[in-house]
């Protein structure tokens, strides 16, 4: 039988390469439809709330993700890191399992928004943060779900257009949620997108680069960065000057939208 940790990817146990000191304790495996169905709180240190959001979109059905790797996608030190470099810049934190991405993302959002006096929750300030094959999920909520403040989506597949079908073929291929519909869901908050120039992942930056054109012929708020160094990942895996300032950005970025 195969070790599921033999195939476990660097970036999966990679922390990001920009921290802030953290030390609150995370709320863990609260459930908010079965009970395989469950969210993490990552809480900014101090004050009574409520606090502004980032929910960390995914798009990839949970058992058969756990069944390959032997843990739970929000579980990912890569996401663990990432959360607390978020709660550690004011913003709480939302990681997340669900069993179908796309329904299940929606019916978490749902959630926090019927719970969000209990969980201390500013749901008028509430943005998502998302990359790689989990960014059409990601699109998918922004068309989906009512007043989201602020998008970051990351060397992702976005949407398919100009002809392409890289996102759908992808999409069949590893098996993430792919709900859109080409030009029709182009989302129009402001989004901050980031492309890593190095990308090995078939028709990827050429996605990333029809997609943020057509933002800009709609006149839609988008911040384009280009890290023509940079490898899938580059969050994690490039502990690079360059890699470092694209992550503070992020962050920039994401307060700037939530904690006005």
């Amino acid at each position: 039988m195969a070790n599921p940790e033999s195939n476990i990817p660097p970036s999966f146990t990679s922390s990001v390469v920009y921290e802030l000191p953290y030390e609150h304790e995370p709320l863990l495996d609260q459930s908010f439809g079965n009970e395989s169905e469950l969210f993490d709180l990552y809480y900014p240190d101090g004050g009574d709330g409520p606090f502004p959001v980032l929910v960390f979109v995914l798009g990839f059905p949970a058992p058969g993700f756990d069944a390959g790797f032997g843990f739970k996608l929000k579980d990912l030190e890569f996401y663990k890191s990432w959360a607390r470099l978020i709660a550690a810049s004011g913003m709480t934190a939302v990681l997340y399992s669900a069993d179908d991405a796309e329904p299940g993302t929606l019916e978490l959002m749902a959630y926090l928004r019927r719970n969000c006096e209990t969980l201390k929750l500013d749901m008028n300030r509430i943005g998502i943060w998302s990359c790689s094959a989990n960014v059409a999920n990601a699109i998918n909520v922004l068309n989906k779900v009512p007043d989201i403040c602020c998008a970051a989506l990351n060397y992702g597949y976005m949407l398919d257009l100009n002809g392409s079908t890289s996102v759908q073929d992808m999409a069949a291929q590893v098996h993430f949620a792919n709900p859109n519909q080409g030009e029709a869901s182009m989302p129009t908050v402001p989004m901050l997108v980031t492309k890593a120039g190095q990308d090995a992942f078939p028709g990827i930056n050429e996605g990333i680069d029809s997609f943020v054109n057509l933002a800009r012929e709609r006149n839609i708020p988008v911040e384009f960065i280009d890290y023509e160094k940079g490898v899938h990942s580059f969050d994690v895996l490039d502990n690079t000057d360059e890699s470092i300032a694209i992550v503070k950005r992020m962050v920039d970025f994401l307060k700037s939208h939530l904690l006005k």
